[in-house]
């Protein structure tokens, strides 16, 4: 039995014959095409418009056809022309691809990832193109885009430049440090099952997982079921065992390495996660980041107690504010949007501060009644939560725990009649 070969990427374009103008036939065309490679088409039947302006039908393929060639691609699904072809291939001296027939192949075709000068080919040799096509998305995913200008780069200093060792040691650093990614992951409030589809493929990805203390236990265990070293860079109010910069160091450190590194956050990241000091410091390093989109605990909090925020009637929309600035600063600025609104406030990292929070609320003269609710450790077993008014915030706190998620507004009431999960109590 023959052993087939994966079909290499050639210096030059080969004089090829495509037989078939099906979407089987389309496939190879565009393959070829991208590969910028003379192809004539012919087919007994034009069965897709893509080849209406240079497929040529004929009747059947003789030996004329045959001789001007180098490869052959067989796309019909004909397989009397596929025996055909493989009887008469040494013949007249050229390698065969019969399309989903190993047995009719000289070569297979390989699932192909192109960045311009820059080309990776996947094959199964002919088991599984499926399996090849999925393996070639993935490495698309994790390559980083900025290998197109250091290929450019590298070529350039190859043509015009002798390399002695000092210089192709600096190459192979430079190169290992372009492989390098951050994949910046919203994880949701808790549970593994708030993950989303694209978090989760993303997993498979990474080298190494940074985490915020937020993301919840199920969603450790499975990074490290995946065997993905876990660093923990959690930041908590009264102790930063990692600052900012740290963490923005350890990243860039670890991209460096050539790695891809998952940059873990609860909720989603563009709700008070600190992706834009993140993302901008490592594009300012030329380091590719991936951002994720994930669950914000605000909105899913308020879901899973129940309570919907925008009402008609009621709550004209929904506004997210955070109860203090950087290093723990509590500010009052967003207090006034509770005068006479029409809108529900989320508020986060409100827990250490209910008691400053009613004293603003009496200086500000806002309405004590205004309807509030604590729900804490969202979307865990352990959810609760506490229904009560803004003037009673301190003794709502005292019956929950945190990490916990304060909403203000008339919609709390009017949404009592609605399911929730976890533990309520209303005082």
């Amino acid at each position: 039995m023959h052993k087939a070969f994966t079909l290499p990427l050639a210096l030059t374009p080969k004089e090829t014959l495509l037989i078939g103008a099906g979407s089987v036939a389309k496939q190879k065309h565009i393959v070829l095409k991208e590969s910028q490679w003379e192809v004539k088409i012919v087919a007994k039947e034009i069965k897709d418009s893509y080849f209406n302006p240079f497929a040529v039908e004929i009747s059947e393929v003789s030996d004329s056809y045959l001789k001007d060639f180098e490869i052959i691609i067989d796309a019909s699904g004909d397989e009397a022309l596929g025996a055909y072809l493989w009887k008469k291939r040494k013949h007249f001296g050229y390698l065969l691809n019969v399309v989903d027939n190993p047995k009719f192949c000289d070569f297979y075709f390989g699932a192909i990832a192109r960045y311009e000068d820059l080309s990776v080919l996947v094959s199964t040799n002919g088991a599984s193109p499926i399996l090849a096509q999925s393996i070639r998305d993935k490495i698309v995913r994790i390559l980083p885009k900025t290998l197109v200008p250091l290929v450019e780069k590298l070529k350039k200093m190859r043509q015009n430049e002798k390399l002695d060792s000092t210089k192709k040691e600096l190459i192979k650093k430079q190169c290992k440090e372009s492989l390098g990614k951050v994949f910046i992951i919203g994880c949701g409030p808790n549970s593994l099952q708030s993950l989303t589809l694209k978090a989760l493929e993303t997993f498979e990805l990474l080298d190494v997982a940074l985490l915020d203390n937020l993301i919840g236990k199920e969603i450790w265990n499975l990074l490290e079921n995946l065997g993905i070293p876990c660093i923990s860079v959690g930041k908590q109010k009264g102790r930063q065992s990692f600052p900012q910069e740290e963490i923005n160091a350890l990243m860039l450190k670890l991209a460096k390495e050539g790695k891809n590194v998952g940059r873990l956050k609860g909720g989603d990241p563009v709700i008070f996660g600190r992706v834009f000091e993140e993302g901008s410091f490592l594009k300012s390093h030329d380091i590719e980041v991936e951002l994720i989109s994930g669950l914000s605990s605000s909105l899913n909090g308020a879901l899973m107690s129940g309570i919907t925020p925008t009402l008609r009637g009621v709550s004209a929309g929904v506004l997210i504010v955070s109860a203090h600035l950087r290093e723990n600063t509590f500010h009052t600025e967003w207090l006034h949007f509770l005068k006479n609104s029409p809108y529900t406030l989320i508020v986060m990292m409100a827990y250490s501060f209910a008691k400053r929070i009613v004293q603003n609320a009496k200086e500000l003269e806002i309405p004590l009644s205004l309807p509030a609710a604590f729900i804490s450790k969202v979307d865990s077993k352990e959810q609760k939560i506490i229904i009560g008014t803004l003037g009673q915030l301190e003794q709502m706190a005292q019956m929950c725990d945190k990490p916990a998620i304060l909403i203000i507004g008339k919609a709390i009431n009017e949404c009592l009649c609605m399911p929730f999960i976890g533990q309520r109590i209303i005082i």
